[in-house]
């Protein structure tokens, strides 16, 4: 028996298709991963908000499997966006980041404390920095891998997918930045110009990437500014109260700006 003819648009209708079975598969991931970060960010501005720090520990379990989904789907969203590029290996833009995070870390100092011998004295002092980081192999790792989950989760997944969703640039850095805020406790326990600090640094974030487009470069900033955060706790602990460093066990305690920040001119004399 002979064959009937394939029609001619036989393999363009296989590629319309296979783009179809994409776009629906990218559809359902967003639709996932929107709703379990959307519980998530809820959840966590409740108990932040009202200082609900009595947990179970099926709460935490409860809360570990969301997060854990909201990372894997964040993954392979930021990953079909193309944020997982070459860049990511990228010595410019790890250089960057690095001088970056370290400049807007000693302007933080200055706008919460408001002392340019403060600031001055932390930027330019980097011999006690380098030494904490290099005894405290640890502390670099955790903060590095809280820095790789938010960042993928906020800025490489959650804003594109907000600015698409709210069809504004800014109304979408604004969504994601706002939900960056309010998940960390310290948002709302801190002084109101520490939040603010805070507020502003979760913007410009989202700005920066959206205008480089580089995970790196926003992912080094970040992993820098806590760094830098845990060492000057140490160093106040160190020097007022005689306490062990920093653990940072934590994760929800990143990012935060020392309570001991009015105060910091006394790590430098």
């Amino acid at each position: 028996a002979r064959r009937l003819p394939r029609p001619r648009n036989h393999r363009h209708r296989g590629v319309i298709a296979c783009a179809v079975r994409r776009m629906s598969g990218g559809a359902c991931v967003s639709v996932f991963f929107l709703t379990m970060l959307t519980v998530y960010v809820v959840l966590a501005a409740l108990r932040n908000r009202y200082d609900t720090q009595s947990e179970s520990r099926t709460t935490k379990v409860i809360a570990a499997v969301l997060h854990t989904l909201i990372f894997a789907s964040a993954c392979c969203l930021a990953a079909g966006m193309g944020a997982f590029s070459r860049q990511l290996a990228s010595p410019v833009h790890i250089g960057a980041g690095l001088l970056a995070g370290h400049l807007i870390f000693g302007l933080s100092l200055l706008v919460t404390h408001l002392s340019w011998r403060a600031a001055a004295s932390h930027f330019f002092d980097l011999g006690p920095l380098w030494e904490y980081v290099v005894e405290n192999p640890m502390v670099l790792l955790r903060f590095m891998a809280v820095s790789i989950g938010e960042e993928v989760i906020y800025r490489a997944a959650a804003q594109p997918l907000a600015i698409d969703a709210t069809g504004s640039t800014w109304a979408g850095i604004l969504t994601v930045a706002v939900a960056f805020c309010v998940v960390h406790r310290h948002f709302f326990r801190n002084p109101s110009e520490q939040s603010i600090e805070f507020a502003g640094f979760a913007l410009f974030m989202g700005v920066l990437y959206y205008w480089t487009g580089s995970l790196i470069l926003v992912l080094v900033i970040h992993a820098v500014r806590n760094i830098e955060i845990a060492y000057l706790e140490e160093t106040l602990d160190e020097d007022e109260q005689g306490e062990a460093p920093i653990k940072a066990d934590d994760p929800s305690e990143e990012c935060r700006m020392p309570s001991a920040f009015v105060r910091a001119e006394k790590c430098h004399e």
